[in-house]
């Protein structure tokens, strides 16, 4: 019960400390309410102006901060330049590839040593960078397996959004709300124990 109820905190501190509020749940409102009250393009283009602007408050890395803009311009460009026809099918193959982005850009910070779970986990618990086991290749390689997980599911993501095409408006929408911060809270809730458990084996042996 009390391994029930730590993984529970840290689960509390990792969804509500700034950051993860910044990239997570505000996004999804924006992007949502945005939709229903004016409609598909104004939802893109606040999405793509909120990403650039949150790039400048986010502390976990400055590398996923960069992303953020890189993202919100992508969208801001596609709304200008895209005619309104074809901006749907132009949202798709974003929202496609986005799914694959994310999965190929969790694959290279882990394999450059930085899983992105990990500099998430440190900014929710500070205290794990003090501690010796975080200088261990073990504890590397726990947070790199872990990453290949959220790889795996951004991938069956990307397949998923394939095998539903084509797609209305409203489809997309509730699919990019639905797989987004609903899909990594999931994923949040389910690599927290994974973690404790695994760094339970190392205290044990």
């Amino acid at each position: 019960m009390s391994k029930m109820n730590g993984s529970v905190k840290i689960i509390q501190r990792i969804l509500f400390n700034r950051d993860a509020v910044l990239s997570m749940i505000v996004p999804a409102l924006i992007y949502g309410l945005t939709y229903r009250y004016l409609g598909l393009i104004d939802a893109v283009l606040a999405s793509g102006f909120y990403a650039i602007l949150v790039s400048f408050w986010l502390k976990s890395t400055k590398y996923i901060a960069f992303l953020f803009a890189v993202f919100g311009l992508i969208e801001i460009t596609i709304v200008w330049l895209i005619p309104g026809q074809w901006l749907l099918n132009t949202l798709f193959v974003k929202s496609l590839v986005g799914a694959l982005q994310t999965a190929l850009i969790f694959l290279i910070f882990a394999l450059i040593n930085k899983p992105i779970p990990k500099l998430f986990a440190e900014v929710a618990s500070p205290s794990l960078k003090q501690w010796d086991f975080s200088q261990t290749k073990t504890y590397i390689s726990i947070w790199q397996r872990l990453s290949y997980i959220w790889v795996f599911a951004y991938l069956a993501k990307a397949l998923l959004l394939f095998a539903l095409y084509p797609m209305n408006a409203d489809s997309l929408v509730t699919f990019n709300l639905v797989s987004g911060w609903p899909m990594q809270i999931g994923l949040i809730v389910f690599s927290v124990p994974y973690v404790r458990r695994q760094f339970g084996k190392y205290a044990s042996g």
